[in-house]
């Protein structure tokens, strides 16, 4: 099947290409969203737990300086210990007759203390027998009195707590939802021991004024609870802990927090319902906004590379009817100065241009056939001229048969070699030949010569016989020894030496051409290879580029010369 026949799959098109990249659009666009909601959110929530743990570590150390003035106003720990610490301790062993007197000096300190201090609403001590030594004030509803039986109960119920940091002030809640109870055991210096408790109601103002600040709303609920987990404070009134930690789990940021060494806990609960909220409009928004982007988009690459396909399949017509040798096209619709208006445009070009060169071609093939023709006329007439030299060649047969039945031996002799000469001047008609053709070629050549000029030639022959079937270009040893003869032998007064060497030298051919006639001037040294029309250095520039041409630039022609001293010219050619 031609190439023009090929059927294009849908799959390969442009519009299945657009409809793989809005897809891609999409799934990315899904995917970015899904991303930046996962990152928002986690964000979001790291912020809003940040946000959460200064706001909560400033209000712990509200809380717990708070509680410290509270207790340096209302019960001191170094004055209290010094008014009830030795009393107490005397209780213990005394005589049955000295208690009374001692409890009597009790009452006494605790009235004073009450009088002195306006925070406290009662204080009671229980002394080493767990007996109950209470005072209150009298302004105080009977109601909300507290009994001997109640503060022993809450004594033995944070037993415990005590023991665990003596000397430490414990805080759980009162009944009365102005005060808050502490409790901590006193220390006689004298005795160095603890020897009873105190405990007593103050009122709870400055705490209560700490949570008053507290816009729940904005920054969520705070719960205060006690070592027993008894509820001292919480801005959400009807918000139980259970409830809070249950609603932890969905919709709630819960996180617990202990202040003054552990013996309270502070909780911190954000709504997140209403903080989502605000957060997920600005989601929507951007979600909008960005499939509103992503529709436009979608609808820009669809116009844009929409017209785009519909002319790409009019250029692959017009292509296609460009192979079948048909050059005429529809147009395109292309805005001006696009890169497919420009590629139109050189389709258009090229099918004029092709339409033009297939014109040409047909003529060219015109004059090919012509110049065939006058070729075949050439080669006929170089057959005629062939004729000279046969004629040449016959007659100079006769003579040499007419010198011999003269006797005329020596003239015989030369008519034989200009003979051989000629025959091989004929058969020479091949580019190449062997080393010994060449080689026997010269020997004629100089045989000739020598008996023209019988006492001026010394031919000398050094061959190596292993190389004589190497082939090699035709016609290249004789006009280097022609060069030898007239430029080198005819100037030179004597004898004239001309040796000849065909030798191996590496991966290499030589044949070495060595003269010492004339020599060749320095000035005209250098440009004897590159004698440019030159007709009588013709013949070296040839057989140089002969070599060049057959076996590449690195082989050729080398010659060295000392003037009036000697030639030598070095044939080179790579070995087989």
């Amino acid at each position: 099947m031609r190439p023009a026949d090929k059927k294009i799959h849908f799959r390969k098109t442009l519009y299945f290409k657009m409809i793989a990249v809005t897809m891609l659009l999409g799934v990315t666009f899904l995917g970015a969203l899904v991303c930046i909601y996962k990152v928002s959110s986690n964000w979001f929530k790291t912020e809003l737990t940040n946000q959460s743990d200064t706001l909560t570590e400033q209000i712990c150390r509200n809380i717990d300086i708070s509680l410290k003035e509270l207790v340096e106003d209302t019960i001191p720990l170094s004055a209290t210990n010094e008014r009830f610490g030795p009393l107490l301790y005397q209780m213990v062993g005394s005589e049955k007759t000295e208690v009374p007197f001692l409890t009597q000096r009790i009452r006494k300190q605790l009235e004073e203390m009450l009088s002195a201090n306006y925070d406290i609403n009662w204080v009671a001590i229980v002394d080493p027998a767990n007996n109950i030594h209470m005072v209150y004030r009298d302004s105080r509803i009977r109601e909300e009195r507290p009994k001997d039986e109640d503060v022993r109960n809450l004594y033995f119920k944070n037993l415990g707590n005590l023991a665990d940091q003596p000397g430490n002030t414990v805080w759980t809640s009162s009944p009365n939802e102005n005060g808050i109870i502490l409790m901590r055991y006193l220390f006689d210096q004298g005795s160095m021991k603890f020897c009873g408790c105190v405990i007593a109601e103050v009122q709870n103002g400055s705490l209560k004024e700490i949570f008053s600040n507290i816009d729940s709303n904005r920054i969520g609920n705070f719960t205060l609870y006690d070592r027993n987990e008894a509820l001292l404070f919480s801005t959400n009134e009807g918000t139980s802990q259970e409830n809070q930690k249950k609603n932890n789990k969905h919709d709630y940021l819960y996180a617990e927090y202990f202040i003054n060494r552990s013996r309270l806990r502070i909780s911190h609960e954000v709504d997140l319902t209403e903080k989502y909220r605000t957060f997920s409009d600005l989601l929507y928004f951007i979600s909008a906004v960005g499939l509103l982007l992503f529709v436009l988009i979608i609808i820009f690459l669809w116009l844009m590379f929409g017209n785009m396909a519909r002319n790409l399949e009019i250029l692959l017509r017009n292509i296609s009817q460009i192979s079948k040798g048909k050059f005429d096209m529809e147009a395109t619709s292309f805005s001006s100065g696009d890169q497919m208006d420009v590629l139109s445009d050189h389709i258009h070009e090229m099918a004029g241009r092709i339409e033009t060169l297939m014109a040409e071609v047909v003529k060219a093939k015109e004059i090919q056939q012509q110049n065939e023709y006058m070729l075949l006329e050439f080669k006929y007439h170089e057959l005629q001229a062939q004729v000279n030299p046969h004629f040449l060649f016959n007659v100079l047969q006769s003579i040499n048969g007419i010198a011999q039945i003269n006797g005329d031996e020596e003239v015989s002799r030369l008519i034989c070699y200009l003979s051989k000469f000629f025959r091989g001047n004929i058969n020479r008609t091949q580019p190449t030949c062997s080393v010994s053709m060449e080689i026997e070629y010269a020997e004629n050549y100089l045989e000739l010569y020598s008996n023209i000029y019988p006492d001026r030639l010394n031919i000398q022959w050094d061959v190596d016989e292993s190389l004589l079937d190497i082939m090699i270009p035709s016609c290249i040893l004789q006009p280097i020894i022609e060069n030898s003869l007239v430029h080198g032998m005819e100037p030179k007064i004597g004898i004239c030496t001309i040796r000849i060497s065909v030798y191996q030298e590496k991966d290499r051919l030589i044949i070495k051409i060595w003269d010492d006639g004339e020599g060749i001037p320095p000035d005209k040294l250098l440009t004897t290879i590159h004698a440019d029309g030159e007709r009588k250095r013709i013949g070296i520039k040839n057989v140089h580029d002969r070599i060049q041409l057959m076996y590449g630039p690195e082989y050729g022609v080398y010659i060295e010369s000392e003037y009036l001293h000697y030639t030598e010219v070095r044939l080179e050619f790579p070995l087989p």
